[in-house]
């Protein structure tokens, strides 16, 4: 779905029937950034929403990952490897040593596992188990304005994990918000508690303030699609 010149909301079939993720691709005259990359596997999947969307897939040259959880940069892998140019990956600092293997990834722990179903568990286990981790080539931190497709605002919003982000494009007044916040029955709602140990999910909601400081126009959430109705009015009553 184009938001705007520039901007475009994808759906993505998950690996969880009957769910769909949203990744997002920005663009200008010289770089075209695909943020999170969907499950291990979804290569044909999220390389066909592109083309469903006018995008050349192959002009990706950049991929930002708002954390660490397996369904944002699970299929990195392929992506790279596929590629014909080299694709720079960016991420928080703090997601860094997770996203390339050197610390265990911090959702295979038994609050995320027991708010599941036995057999997504077992799936999601076999899913932790096979990741590849990939090379974070530059890390990225909080307020920071990356000079590409009109400026884009880094937002660190830990909680959900240790270097989870969101990023405002503000070319469209677009908060892209990975997991920090969610829509459910169509309203817009915050990181979901159960998955969440008590002192993270405090700091995941304190981290929701960093938000109202921007001029929003649309959310787009990794779990839920686009989110239009009174964005910043709908964040303030998720933190009261």
């Amino acid at each position: 779905m184009k938001l705007e010149n520039g901007i475009i909301m994808l759906e993505v079939s998950s690996n969880i029937p009957g769910m769909f993720i949203y990744p997002t691709i920005m663009w200008d005259d010289e770089n075209m950034i695909l943020v999170d990359a969907g499950y291990s596997g979804q290569y044909d999947t999220i390389r066909d929403a592109c083309i469903n969307e006018g995008i050349h897939f192959e002009d990706i040259n950049k991929i930002i990952i708002t954390h660490q959880d397996l369904d944002h940069f699970g299929g990195l892998p392929e992506i790279l490897e596929a590629s014909k140019k080299k694709i720079k990956v960016m991420a928080h600092e703090n997601d860094k040593p997770y996203i390339q293997g050197e610390k265990p990834l911090v959702r295979l722990n038994s609050n995320f596992l027991n708010s599941m179903p036995e057999d997504r568990q077992e799936m999601v286990k076999q899913m932790f188990k096979n990741f590849t981790p990939v090379d974070v080539d530059t890390t990225i931190s909080d307020d920071e304005e990356l000079p590409f497709c009109g400026g884009i605002t880094v937002i660190h919003t830990p909680g959900h994990t240790p270097g989870h982000l969101c990023l405002y494009h503000k070319m469209s007044k677009t908060l892209i918000v990975g997991d920090a916040m969610n829509i459910m029955d169509g309203k817009l709602v915050g990181p979901r508690k159960e998955i969440l140990a008590d002192n993270d999910f405090e700091i995941a909601m304190d981290s929701l303030k960093k938000l109202l400081k921007f001029d929003v126009k649309n959310i787009i959430t990794y779990h839920g699609g686009l989110y239009t109705n009174k964005p910043h009015e709908s964040i303030k009553n998720i933190i009261k």
